[in-house]
């Protein structure tokens, strides 16, 4: 049967994540495509584009539009690496850190629906296996 697949599963957990998280950060002027950016600069401050890309797995040119999104928007700063003329550091602006616990909260809003009528061994199962489905589909997907 169609629907018992994990492509059909993902796409619909997937969708309506990112409908609810869009209309969640709407206020802050950015959506579902934004808040990883953020939220990962704030834990990784200096980091740079390029190791950002890799670490989040997203291609150089999409996290480039997020990432000018951002600054465009007042919430990080790029700043010249000194060792690297060519890449830039990545910190969170004043803006940017007021915002951060209020995305955190959403993005913990939104965890705990998803894994609302779990108990913790279900939970961990659940985490374990959606890691080794996104490990599989990097390692294969050609990118």
């Amino acid at each position: 049967m169609y629907k018992e697949n994990f492509g059909y599963y993902i796409s619909i957990i997937y969708r309506h994540m990112q409908a609810r998280l869009n209309k969640e950060l709407n206020e802050f002027g950015f959506g579902s495509g934004q808040y990883m950016y953020l939220i990962h600069i704030s834990h990784h401050k200096g980091i740079t584009q390029k190791e950002l890309s890799r670490t989040l797995a997203i291609d150089k040119g999409t996290t480039a539009k997020a990432i000018n999104k951002l600054v465009e928007q007042g919430y990080i700063s790029a700043e010249p690496d000194k060792e690297d003329r060519r890449s830039s550091k990545l910190y969170l602006t004043k803006a940017g850190e007021e915002i951060a616990p209020k995305v955190r909260k959403i993005l913990n809003e939104t965890s705990k629906i998803l894994k609302s009528g779990m108990n913790s061994s279900e939970e961990a199962n659940t985490l374990l296996a959606l890691r080794k489905i996104a490990y599989n589909i990097i390692e294969n997907s050609g990118l």
